[in-house]
């Protein structure tokens, strides 16, 4: 009647019943095309992850987890990180000797039968802890009777992570634990390193065994390019090749700031280099504190380590960050304002959460530059404004108390700063303006080599007599050398250094009579003296 269905010619002789019945062309092409299309989309999102030889989370709970999804052949995995979520589904896959096949798609829940001709093999994991599928339609999975019983029929097993913020449908479902540093430790393990590179591995990067196989196939890819001797990735070779990958993984939300700066260059009176070299045993310790020693289960506030850079600018907080960066061998993320703000409601709350939560990975330190924009005093609410304002700023309280990553703030205008945040704050250093031996230090530093100094140059006079900032002198140093550059001779002299220094101050405001030159005003411009 509906015209799907054409009947072969009939045969003499032949009953009903064994004449040959086929589709209709249009229809059959109505039904293929879109079957097809959806398949190659959800194809193409599809990622193998190879069994492992052993489980990276508790055995007992892998095993709960594996009865519960053999019964039921579908369970739901939740946590607020993603990757630990797919470690899990991993160990699901390896505790049978199978491969997990991660699916991710778009903007629909596919089909059992689709699901299992993908994941033919292996364990069908079904993402969808950031997929564009309506939350909505996830309830069909559990609601809609014949795509349990398609699962059972079909003999596939479905594993399904979601978001810490999904409301878990009707199904099994188990939370997870977060790839803390005992965790860690087992992923290292099982991608072949021994206990203490593990141990020291673990202590910076929290990632899965997946981004771990992924990073030495890269190094290793890498090595072969190359022409380098030796087929093994030595550890700083893959500490290299994770920082990038984190790099790559935080987005645009950051800035990356790569330097060489190291902590023999920062110029810092006793008592700041000490609260540094704090800093940088407290990181090392952190793990060894809350895994052996179990301060975890006693500390109220959460594992993170968060420190306040304050003081007037050029003074060195930002440096002081590139140099722990460089000694800690992470990555300094400096927070885009520009793209994290927004005037929308809750679309600054995500994300920060985003850069938070690949933070946490080990990845990289957050920089939070000029920190009073974003954690600023809350204040009364009068209008809409406020009220929002105030909201932003108890989402970073809450989500710096649970942060277990490092993050710097940097400030000019300390006292700009909500005071809920100094008791979430590990280290509060106070950067000076330098003093005379600082300054002639400093100097130093901002000139290059000797080669590139006239033989009779002296910056003492200037530094006795102007007292500038580090990043003043810096940018003296800067461009002193430039219009060194410039002249046949290439080498800096005490015209090119009062020139600098001249424009300098004039930029900044302070004082440049000739008088205060002194013996070195004969070098000044022209219509200056």
């Amino acid at each position: 009647r509906l015209g799907w269905i054409e009947v072969s010619e009939p045969v003499a002789g032949r009953p009903l019943t064994q004449r040959a019945l086929r589709l209709s062309p249009d229809r059959l092409g109505e039904l293929l095309r879109p079957a097809a299309s959806a398949g190659d989309d959800l194809r193409r999102n599809v990622e193998r992850l190879a069994p492992a030889e052993g489980v990276v989370h508790d055995p007992t709970r892998v095993a709960g987890a594996s009865e519960l999804l053999a019964e039921h052949h579908v369970l739901c995995i939740r946590d607020s990180s993603r990757r630990a979520c797919l470690q899990f589904a991993h160990d699901l896959a390896s505790s049978v000797g199978q491969a997990a096949l991660v699916l991710r798609p778009g903007d629909r829940l596919p089909a059992p039968d689709e699901v299992a001709g993908l994941a033919a093999g292996g364990l069908a994991v079904l993402d969808l802890s950031s997929a564009a599928v309506d939350p909505a339609t996830l309830y069909t999975l559990a609601l809609d009777s014949d795509r349990l019983a398609a699962l059972q029929h079909l003999r596939l097993r479905l594993v399904i992570l979601l978001s810490a913020n999904a409301e878990p449908p009707p199904l099994p479902t188990v939370s997870v634990e977060p790839l803390g540093f005992d965790l860690s430790r087992r992923v290292w393990r099982l991608a072949g390193y021994d206990t203490a590179t593990s141990t020291e591995l673990a202590r910076r990067y929290r990632i899965n065994l997946e981004e771990v196989r992924s990073v030495m196939r890269e190094a290793e890819s890498e090595i072969r390019v190359s022409g380098a001797t030796g087929d093994a990735v030595t550890v700083r070779e893959l500490t290299r090749w994770v920082r990038a990958r984190g790099a790559r993984r935080m987005g645009h939300n950051v800035v990356l700031v790569e330097s060489t700066a190291r902590l023999d260059q920062l110029v810092a009176p006793g008592p700041l280099r000490d609260q540094i070299d704090d800093i940088l045993a407290w990181y090392r310790a952190s793990a060894r504190v809350f895994s052996e020693m179990r301060m975890a289960e006693t500390s109220r506030l959460g594992r993170g380590l968060v420190c306040l850079f304050s003081g007037p600018p050029g003074t060195g907080k930002t440096f002081a960050a590139q140099c722990l960066a460089n000694e800690l061998e992470l990555n300094l993320y400096r927070i885009d304002l520009s793209q994290v703000v927004s005037k929308y409601i809750g679309e600054t709350e995500k994300a920060l959460a985003t850069v938070f939560d690949e933070a946490e990975a080990g990845h990289g330190i957050l920089l939070f530059d000029e920190a009073d924009s974003l954690f600023g005093r809350r204040s009364a609410v009068k209008d809409a404004h406020d009220r929002y304002a105030n909201i932003e700023v108890g989402f970073l309280l809450q989500r710096l108390e649970a942060f277990e990553g490092v993050a710097f703030l940097a400030t000019n205008l300390r006292s700009n700063l909500d005071p809920a945040f100094v008791r979430r704050i590990r280290f509060l250093l106070d950067f000076p303006m330098p003093d005379l031996a600082m300054r002639t230090r400093l100097w130093e530093q901002a000139l290059p080599a000797a080669a590139f100094r006239d033989p009779g140059l002296d910056y003492r006079p200037l530094a006795e007599q102007f007292r500038l900032s580090g990043g003043s002198i810096h940018n003296i140093g800067l461009a002193a050398a430039h219009l060194a550059a410039a002249t046949p001779e290439g080498r800096i002299t005490a015209r090119h250094l009062v020139r600098a220094t001249y424009r300098e101050l004039e930029k900044s405001g302070l004082s440049r009579s000739p008088a205060e030159f002194r013996e070195l005003a004969g070098y000044l411009p022209e219509a200056v003296a």
